[in-house]
């Protein structure tokens, strides 16, 4: 890259705009996780509010010329997102330009589109690190993310969405969490029917993870016993998710596909860059900002143990 003194509108028509181009670059480069747990919708308003919903029952069976009797959904508990501004700057002072330090206002950029990646997963993964505690990150239930009483709205009742005995994973505590997720029950009273879940682990359980799904015979025992979740009723395969944010590496969680949740990321406005460059003290700027809401407001397409 040239220097200031070759190009007498750097700052104006060069500088900037190429400092937006590598925020951009990097941003875009670096893999996000996020997106792949929470369900992620945009707002055009300042709140949105998201309710849990139960649908109708089971049909009843109808006598000739007997009316068909009718059923109502009922409204659950319900949250509602704010989503507020984060952002950050950088800045270049035309000396730094003047004296050839291009690679420094270059790292720069990359430090800030770094930072704001990193704010994304963390402000995310907050949802599950903070999802066995009931009295600081209670949802619209009153319960935490994953509890062993959610009140079912319809059926009357409660459902747990966390193993009864909080386990570290290993094949026998992934057995009773996927046979306690077939058995899930809805608002509704009703199975509750979601796809095959992926087990989302931190860091440190990435290797356990792998063997206990990859391994062609059971990973737990000397036997010639085969691998059972490599056959999956479906034909697929369990897929796993491995997110360095989780921050307890024994927590681990079975999650459906993001649409399937009431998890929830809110844009209000997505990651942008902005430019300007103040005459009085010859200094460049660019700020990368963002306007967003997370939480959940319900606990449907997430089971989880915060291990032993």
């Amino acid at each position: 890259m040239q220097i200031r003194g070759q190009f007498s509108d750097f700052f104006f028509e060069t500088m900037l705009p190429a400092l937006n181009a590598k925020i951009w670059q990097n941003f875009k480069a670096k893999p996000k996780v996020f997106d792949k747990v929470l369900n992620v919708d945009s707002t055009s308003r300042s709140i949105e509010q998201y309710s849990q919903m139960a649908g109708v029952g089971l049909p009843k069976q109808i006598e000739e010329a007997e009316d068909i009797s009718v059923d109502n959904f009922v409204q659950g508990y319900h949250k509602t997102f704010k989503p507020v501004k984060f952002g950050l700057g950088i800045a270049a002072s035309q000396e730094l330009v003047e004296d050839d330090k291009i690679g420094i206002v270059s790292r720069r950029t990359v430090a800030l589109s770094n930072s704001i990646g990193q704010s994304l997963e963390i402000q995310a993964a907050s949802v599950l690190n903070n999802a066995f505690d009931g009295t600081n990150y209670a949802g619209p239930d009153a319960k935490a993310l994953c509890a062993s009483d959610h009140p079912l709205i319809k059926a009357g009742g409660t459902q747990s969405n966390i193993l009864s005995v909080a386990a570290d994973l290993d094949v026998t505590s992934l057995e009773l969490a996927l046979t306690d997720w077939e058995l899930i029950k809805s608002h509704e009273g009703f199975y509750q029917m979601l796809p095959t879940p992926r087990i989302l682990t931190a860091s440190a359980n990435r290797w356990n993870v792998a063997e206990i799904l990859k391994s062609q015979m059971r990973s737990d025992t000397a036997n010639n016993t085969i691998n059972a979740f490599k056959f999956q009723d479906t034909g697929g395969t369990i897929e796993s998710i491995t997110w360095p944010y989780l921050t307890d590496p024994d927590a681990w969680f079975l999650v459906a596909p993001p649409a399937e949740t009431e998890t929830m990321w809110l844009w209000r406005k997505q990651p942008y860059t902005k430019s300007d460059y103040i005459e009085k003290n010859e200094t460049g700027y660019v700020y990368m900002r963002y306007r967003a809401d997370f939480g959940f407001f319900g606990w449907r397409g997430v089971y989880g143990t915060p291990g032993a």
